[in-house]
């Protein structure tokens, strides 16, 4: 197959599609346009080498793809979650595979994204949610939309949404 007789969207289907070969995967990272390299990287069978340089390119759009993709290593992850970038860290709270010790990192994000993705997480656990709500109320002006994916949530505790219920009621 010639990727060089290809436009831009022949190419990004090729790379979304699972059944993608491995050998064109590895060319498609190499992609001049970000979102083929980002198609590749949120490729479920993209392999693992090609994920970890993959979480190094210069375009913030393709290292988002990279953290939201399940299969993304936890080392890779764990870098992620310290970028500065905050689309990266929302890639980071979706990922349905992260673990509570990483995700912890995110409950205080300066980003409003970043807390609102992580409360849309449904892999998040009670204790982190009570930790996101307990930091979110604390702040001068809590985001209103995190408070309502909190409340929303079928992990929070109901002595929480009580809480909520009581502070925020007028605003749900």
């Amino acid at each position: 197959m010639d990727l060089k007789n290809m436009d831009y969207w022949e190419k990004w289907d090729l790379a979304s599609n699972p059944n993608c070969p491995i050998d064109l995967l590895r060319d498609l990272a190499k992609d001049e346009y970000w979102g083929v390299r980002a198609a590749v990287a949120e490729n479920i069978n993209t392999p693992l080498d090609i994920l970890r340089k993959l979480a190094k390119d210069k375009d913030a759009d393709v290292k988002y793809h990279v953290a939201s993709n399940p299969n993304t290593p936890l080392g890779i992850l764990r870098k992620l979650t310290k970028s500065a970038n905050s689309e990266v860290r929302v890639g980071v709270a979706e990922n349905p595979n992260i673990p509570e010790d990483v995700l912890r990192e995110l409950v205080k994000d300066e980003s409003v994204s970043v807390r609102w993705e992580l409360a849309l997480n449904s892999n998040v656990s009670s204790t982190l949610l009570i930790m996101q709500f307990e930091y979110e109320k604390s702040l001068r002006y809590p985001d209103l939309d995190v408070i309502k994916t909190l409340y929303a949530h079928k992990n929070l505790p109901t002595f929480v949404k009580r809480v909520i219920e009581t502070l925020f009621g007028d605003m749900l």
